[in-house]
């Protein structure tokens, strides 16, 4: 044998050998996936049900099973790659801005929004809910807001400001591990601005207080 035959001999054995790992690796990925999925469905693998079904669930209809499953992990991670490539300005842009239902809502919201964006810049309304909370008068909701970019530990410092800056005494301001939170008010209401350091998302409570 000359050395150039030597080397298509070479060749050929490493292809067959890199062709059959490749397809051995996806045979068992495939039987994995079939296993994972049927043992959610029926508490048994493959093997086991294509016994008990005389083959039924066996061959192609576990191959089928498999491609499904694969096509549904492969869209997944596409879907999962999508949303860690968004900015938090694209995740803002995304967020559907809900609208108030009554004059009490857009009162609330408005004066809950005059803050939030004074401390965090540009938020939306996504969620409010309003009514008689903790003993509270007309004027009481519960909020939530999306904000353009990412929180800090300095947005604590921005909410306190500006909170006082509407002539509202900070009672209580602090971070518990990564969640921000400050409660202010006076006789005549209680606000709080909570938030988790590093997400978009704020809570902001406003109370009026029965007299």
């Amino acid at each position: 044998m000359n050395k150039q035959t030597k080397t298509i001999v070479i060749v050929v054995v490493a292809i067959l050998v890199v062709g059959g790992v490749y397809y051995g690796v996806n045979r068992w990925r495939q039987q994995r996936l079939v296993n994972q999925y049927l043992k959610g469905l029926y508490g048994a693998d493959a093997g086991l049900l294509s016994k008990v079904t005389g083959g039924v669930m066996g061959g192609g209809v576990a191959n089928q099973i498999a491609q499904e499953l694969a096509k549904e992990e492969a869209q997944q991670k596409k879907d999962e790659a999508n949303e860690a490539a968004k900015t938090p300005e694209d995740k803002y842009n995304e967020a559907e801005e809900m609208k108030t239902y009554d004059a009490n809502s857009k009162a609330v919201a408005d004066e809950a929004k005059s803050i939030m964006e004074k401390a965090f810049g540009k938020a939306k309304l996504t969620s409010i809910s309003t009514g008689l909370y903790m003993g509270g008068a007309n004027g009481s909701g519960i909020m939530e807001f999306k904000i353009a970019r990412l929180t800090t530990g300095d947005d604590l410092a921005a909410v306190n400001k500006a909170l006082a800056d509407k002539g509202l005494p900070v009672v209580q301001s602090g971070v518990d591990n990564k969640t921000a939170g400050v409660m202010a008010g006076t006789n005549e209401a209680a606000y709080t601005v909570s938030f988790e350091i590093g997400g978009q998302d704020v809570a902001v409570s406003i109370i009026k207080i029965a007299q």
